[in-house]
């Protein structure tokens, strides 16, 4: 995510009101409709992509017996801050300002599940010999994954 989008996202998140956007995202994301299977294999490959990251960064760190435990709590952590899919795709039946607050809601779930992964990331980080900083500041990007791109 670039910086004009991450600066776009917190300035909508920051306009909107909490309040209203907590009442609004429950109801919209029941009223919309659920499609096919295709959130759950999407799930399945994102999985098996994350878990590969995962392994070639704990390879490229050489980490040491006593790193493990932290390297162990990292990943958990950071496994809890993934959304499940919904199998909400179509947005198509609502209205453009439901669609509106939906994604207003969407982003503030982001944010604040983004907001959760810092402490994660600094706890293990401090654990790391300086050669193994570098390596993380150079593999480790804190994102999901792109949008459209694997």
């Amino acid at each position: 995510m670039n910086t004009l989008r991450k600066s776009l996202v917190i300035a909508i998140a920051a306009t909107l009101g909490l309040g209203t956007i907590a009442v609004a995202a429950p109801t919209l994301v029941a009223q919309a409709p659920v499609t096919s299977t295709a959130s759950g294999q999407h799930g399945e490959k994102f999985a098996a992509r994350m878990a590969k990251r995962q392994a070639a960064l704990h390879d490229k760190l050489a980490l040491t017996p006593a790193q493990e435990g932290a390297w162990q709590l990292f990943t958990a952590r950071m496994q809890a801050t993934v959304p499940m899919p919904t199998g909400v795709r179509s947005a198509k039946a609502l209205t453009a300002p439901e669609r509106a607050e939906r994604k207003a809601a969407f982003l503030q779930v982001a944010q604040q599940r983004a907001a959760s992964r810092v402490q994660p990331i600094k706890e293990f980080y401090a654990v790391l010999s300086p050669e193994q900083q570098k390596i993380f500041d150079s593999k480790f990007h804190g994102r999901r994954h792109h949008h459209g791109h694997a």
